[in-house]
């Protein structure tokens, strides 16, 4: 068996989950069906109200997002319902009107992102998220620099996780296909060995297949301790795999659960999932 920490043989490999539209309708409910305990949790976007400049409108209301060591949280919902917005506020990208963001119990509210990247929390937007001119390997140890130490058994073990990557290392990246670009991506953000790995949309125009393999990778990673948030417009496949989730509308929480409770919740499939 292989000693890559980021390897396992478990995983969802379904494709029929998939929901092809990955949007629909909702109106915010006035409370959570399913409360969960966020308060100790390793990583949480508490109470968060916010919106980009000083003087544009709030996006985020009241918006809570939280996810514990080791697991996977997802947030879905509508499109303009504000996920990759709750992403970029708890990773630093968005001034916070009120509420605050903690990472391992520190307050981190007001520090940059970069400074949130050494604190341990690496973070793939869905676009231009790699050095299309820069080799598969270069863009890896771009991912490195703001370590010190030996960064190649982390190369070895993201070339374990991604094999592509290896067989294409020396490849410009911009060659390659929308599926292994994202692999680049989340290689790139591995190499900071980070505690939180933040993604928003990871598996936007890729395959179903393709889309499989990268849950399955998220999975393992997740399983070596890292925690995972993630923003997917693919709901059904990523409630599959979360151990959270969060359905946003409108910039606030409609509900949250777990993945299970989400997908058997009849208002939550009806409303968002195609029933």
């Amino acid at each position: 068996m292989s000693q890559n920490p980021y390897q396992s043989e478990r995983g969802n490999k379904d494709a029929s989950i998939v929901n092809p539209k990955g949007q629909g309708t909702m109106i915010p409910a006035t409370g959570t069906k399913h409360k969960m305990h966020t308060g100790d949790a390793f990583l949480i976007g508490d109470s968060m109200t916010g919106g980009y400049g000083k003087t544009g409108p709030d996006i985020l209301h009241d918006c809570t997002i939280a996810v514990d060591k080791g697991q996977i949280a997802v947030i879905v919902g509508p499109n303009g319902a504000g996920k990759s917005t709750a992403m970029k506020a708890v990773f630093g990208m968005l001034n916070l009107r009120q509420g605050s963001v903690r990472l391992d119990g520190e307050d981190i509210t007001d520090l940059s992102p970069q400074v949130r990247v050494r604190k341990g929390m690496g973070f793939v937007p869905q676009n231009q998220n790699i050095f299309t001119s820069m080799t598969v390997k270069e863009n890896l140890e771009m991912g490195a620099f703001i370590r010190e130490d030996d960064i190649s058994g982390t190369m070895a073990q993201v070339f374990e996780l991604f094999p592509i990557l290896h067989e294409k290392r020396n490849q410009a990246a911009g060659e390659l296909s929308g599926g292994q670009r994202q692999q680049v991506a989340v290689g790139r953000a591995l190499m900071t060995k980070p505690k939180v790995l933040m993604l928003d949309e990871p598996t936007a125009g890729v395959s179903p297949i393709v889309m499989d393999e990268l849950f399955d990778r998220i999975i393992e990673v997740a399983r070596t301790g890292i925690s995972i948030l993630m923003v997917e417009q693919n709901a059904r496949q990523a409630l599959e795999i979360a151990d959270k989730g969060y359905v946003l509308v409108q910039g606030a929480n409609a509900h949250t659960g777990t993945g299970k409770e989400l997908l058997a919740d009849a208002e939550v499939r009806k409303s968002f999932l195609g029933g």
